[in-house]
């Protein structure tokens, strides 16, 4: 109820500020005034130039759901030429889906402008609307507004009993905040063959290292791109070097059981025969999804014996971070989390003319800026300030993250214990 007042008040004082403007300079309107041709008064809220929070956008999910039906994508009902008159490609958005959740996505051109898993708010010039969703992901399924139709339906998905309209509130989180990205995506090509990669051993090529930062376990953990989906062209690698490590138990952050189980050569697999929870977590760490996922996943590994490998597809994003809160909990230095982290980057990108260039170390910086972004961002959300984050005690702050997210002190102690 107070978040409704909070933007009827909004409303009101955007339709005062208008109708001064109107008053004003009236030969201006139709290029200033975005509420008259551009976008109906009834979706821009508020609109400041000064205060970024205060720019908030309201739209439905659209009902012609073709997209959600087909993809699990949400189309909202603006157009793109309309959000554009207020956002811009680069900036993050907070994304309020009434009664589902409030997620943080970058607005972008293209899907690819994400990596695999991660939450995006595309945008398409001349498109009557525009679209949010996940990167070979499904993000109606993610938000519980549809489910898998029964086989043999018109569509791969129906909506779930959920009332239409949907509601969606759009807000501007960080102006440009994500424009380096897209500067950065002339580097984020990468290969598909080891043949592609002549310095990397078998091991950098399929991502898979063991952690071993400071107070974690020998053998006790491992990371690694997918061991069973094919895509990335680094599975049966990956499946073999667990089989090697005696891997006992996987933590997969991107598969339902459903999909994953369909992958071709899954039944032939070292993985099929070991123990696996299956969470299909977005790359989206403040997002409720992704906090009861992770809490799931580590009481996953309290109750079944290591040595434990996290992944997701790349085993970049989602990986990295569970990796980095992991080698936190235990007591990893900064340096030691960003340098784990930006390896995998190493290890994948920059692959030109069929042959890969190695990242330049201002390249790895920013790439490795990302971990302590995203952590900062992750333990903020949960209200636990590593801001300093060079200085900050991670050990202690991971063990209030963690509590924050739903795990008792004896589970924390307890994992700690698996781990050592």
């Amino acid at each position: 109820m107070e978040r409704k007042l909070k933007i009827l008040l909004s409303f009101a004082i955007a339709l005062f500020l208008v109708a001064c403007s109107n008053a004003s300079s009236s030969s201006d309107d139709e290029d200033q005034v975005l509420s008259s041709s551009s976008i109906d008064e009834e979706q821009i809220l508020s609109s400041s130039s000064s205060d970024e929070d205060q720019v908030l956008l309201s739209t439905t999910v659209k009902k012609d759901g073709i997209d959600m039906l087909s993809f699990g994508s949400l189309n909202l009902d603006v157009a793109a030429d309309s959000f554009l008159a207020v956002f811009e490609l680069g900036d993050i958005v907070t994304v309020m889906v009434d009664g589902y959740d409030t997620l943080e996505v970058p607005v972008v051109p293209d899907y690819d402008a994400v990596s695999p898993g991660e939450l995006l708010l595309r945008v398409v010039s001349g498109k009557p609307h525009v679209t949010l969703g996940i990167n070979f992901g499904q993000l109606a399924v993610a938000l519980g507004i549809a489910e898998n139709a029964p086989a043999g339906s018109e569509y791969p998905y129906r909506l779930k009993d959920v009332k239409l309209p949907i509601e969606v509130n759009v807000a501007l989180k960080d102006k440009g905040g994500f424009k380096e990205n897209l500067e950065m995506l002339e580097y984020q090509n990468y290969g598909l063959v080891m043949d592609n990669y002549p310095e990397l051993s078998v091991a950098d090529f399929a991502n898979f290292r063991e952690i071993a930062t400071t107070g974690m376990g020998k053998g006790v953990l491992y990371r690694s791109s997918s061991p069973i989906d094919p895509v990335d062209g680094r599975n049966t690698y990956a499946d073999s070097l667990a089989k090697a490590a005696k891997v006992a138990t996987f933590i997969n952050l991107t598969d339902t059981d459903k999909g994953a189980k369909a992958y071709e050569g899954f039944d032939k697999s070292y993985y099929a025969t070991q123990k696996v929870v299956y969470l299909s977590l977005p790359a989206s760490f403040t997002t409720n999804l992704f906090k009861e996922g992770l809490v799931k996943g580590l009481r996953f590994m309290l109750e079944n014996e290591a040595p434990y490998l996290v992944h997701c597809q790349m085993g970049k994003d989602r990986a990295g971070f569970v990796s980095a809160v992991l080698e936190s909990l235990m007591g990893a230095s900064a340096e030691e989390v960003e340098k784990d982290y930006v390896k995998t980057y190493d290890n994948y990108y920059n692959v030109v003319h069929g042959k890969q260039q190695r990242l330049t170390e201002s390249q790895l910086d920013w790439f490795l800026a990302l971990i302590v972004r995203n952590m900062k961002m992750a333990y903020g959300d949960a209200g636990v300030d590593i801001e300093d984050f060079e200085n900050v005690d991670l050990a202690k702050a991971t063990e209030q993250y963690l509590g924050k997210l739903g795990l008792s002190q004896k589970e924390i102690a307890d994992l700690k214990a698996r781990l050592k």
